[in-house]
């Protein structure tokens, strides 16, 4: 449409809302979402990016050669031996962000394991003995975030008493590595979807999937639903009293939190043991610590508050292709704890930097 005085034809102005039409307007519009990627918030996993970026250059130039190194196949292999952290770490994220903290998800994962070959030996329906590993872990859950939020326990204590505790019933189990024969079990964790042909074959298997969902899920608890806003709220570090002015229930979230944490290591203790296909007692020694490594790598702030779970995502790709790395370089496994320690050490610096910055 345009508007008409005598021979001059002025054309309509352009409707609200409309697109930058100019190179000006583009320049605009890039700044901005420039300014909006460089955001303190966002900081911390760009750094994440970057340094999976960077670790991905390092392999592809050392061994590309004929057959590149970045591949599906490597992403498939990452998934498939890393999904039980995966699913550890997006627990952990829920935690962290509260400002707390769960030392027991890795003796919770070894509890699980024995109960599965214990209960599968005796003739317990498979489907009951899947649930009571999940079961199990949500209890020890329930159990720290009560501790906290009724009894005003500290976190890292809390969850040190559930540690002590699982790891004693791992040795009430059994103090013996338990194979799990059973087929149905075995025909589970064997399941997979294969692509590809030759050396280039990958593959999608269970562990994968169920990683992959847990991940789906906490990204949508996290950012589209109110629980999710409870948790942020409560890391900002006022008790809570922020968010139960604006009608959320900051105690109900503080104890949820940690069952959340709690049925992850459940899930990740069953993941563990169609990747081992056993159980035993010393299991996941340190495993709580790689599921914390791998979420402030992710840019989860320590002190809670901040952070997102897909970069807890990236934080497990990262931690997994260390380990990849010094594989192929020949190096001994002690190694992969040396730069997974200064990686982290590198992430807690920026992460102090930008806590400085924002004070």
């Amino acid at each position: 449409m345009s508007t008409t005085t005598g021979t001059a034809t002025t054309p309509a102005p352009a409707p609200a809302g409309a697109g930058p039409r100019t190179p000006a307007g583009a320049k605009r519009a890039l700044s901005a979402l420039g300014k909006r990627l460089l955001d303190r918030r966002f900081l911390p996993v760009l750094g994440t990016v970057l340094t999976l970026v960077i670790m991905l250059a390092i392999g592809e130039a050392r061994y590309g050669g004929e057959r590149s190194f970045v591949s599906v196949k490597l992403f498939s292999n990452l998934l498939v031996d890393n999904s039980y952290l995966l699913v550890l770490a997006v627990g952990m994220t829920f935690v962290i962000l509260t400002g707390g903290i769960d030392l027991s998800v890795g003796a919770v994962v070894a509890l699980v394991g024995l109960v599965i070959a214990t209960l599968l030996p005796m003739g317990v329906p498979l489907p009951v003995v899947l649930i009571a590993g999940v079961l199990i872990g949500s209890s020890f859950g329930l159990l720290i975030g009560v501790m906290v939020q009724h009894f005003a326990i500290q976190p890292f204590i809390a969850s040190l008493a559930a540690m002590f505790l699982a790891r004693g019933l791992c040795n009430v189990v059994s103090v013996q590595s338990l194979a799990i024969k059973d087929e149905k079990f075995a025909s589970l964790a064997s399941w997979s979807l294969k692509f590809g042909e030759g050396r280039d074959i990958w593959k999608i298997n269970l562990s994968m999937i169920v990683g992959l969902v847990v991940l789906a899920v906490g990204f949508y608890i996290l950012h589209y639903t109110r629980f999710g806003r409870s948790v942020y709220g409560i890391g900002v570090g006022d008790g809570g009293n922020a968010i139960t002015l604006m009608g959320l229930n900051s105690a109900r979230t503080q104890v949820w939190v940690y069952v959340i944490s709690g049925t992850c290591a459940g899930i990740a203790g069953i993941l563990f043991a169609f990747y081992t296909k056993s159980g035993f007692n010393l299991t996941g020694i340190g495993m709580e610590l790689d599921a914390i490594a791998a979420v402030v790598i992710g840019g989860t702030i320590l002190t809670g508050g901040g952070g997102y779970v897909l970069g807890t995502g990236i934080g497990v790709l990262v931690y997994g292709l260390i380990q990849v790395l010094i594989a192929r370089e020949g190096l001994d496994s002690w190694w992969t704890k040396v730069f997974i320690g200064a990686v982290l050490l590198a992430f807690v610096i920026l992460q102090r930097a930008i806590s400085h910055k924002r004070s």
